[in-house]
């Protein structure tokens, strides 16, 4: 009967010892995860501002191109600047 309960009482400090490691594993493991999602969500932070100051950007850049194409029509209308024709353009020197 001693045998039986020291087995028993052997058996269930082994499973609680198990059971110890189990949890400690799995916090270790939540512990990591915890830590990868907080890189993500950084990285994902700062992806959102680089697309962000890049959509900025390329609409500046659009309204340059659009004023641009405004000038080459005008150019080509005969408003604004004068196109350089060199057949009729006498170079300052003569």
């Amino acid at each position: 009967m001693m045998n039986e309960h020291c087995d028993k009482r052997q058996l269930d400090d082994r499973i609680d010892q198990l059971n110890g490691q189990s949890i400690q594993i799995l916090l270790d493991r939540i512990d990591q995860l915890e830590i990868r999602v907080a890189f993500l969500d950084d990285l994902v932070d700062s992806l959102n501002t680089t697309v962000a100051e890049q959509g900025q950007l390329l609409m500046d850049l659009q309204d340059q191109m659009r004023l641009l194409y405004s000038r080459i029509e005008s150019a080509n209308k005969g408003e604004g600047i004068a196109v350089f024709d060199a057949q009729f353009e006498v170079p300052p020197h003569y």
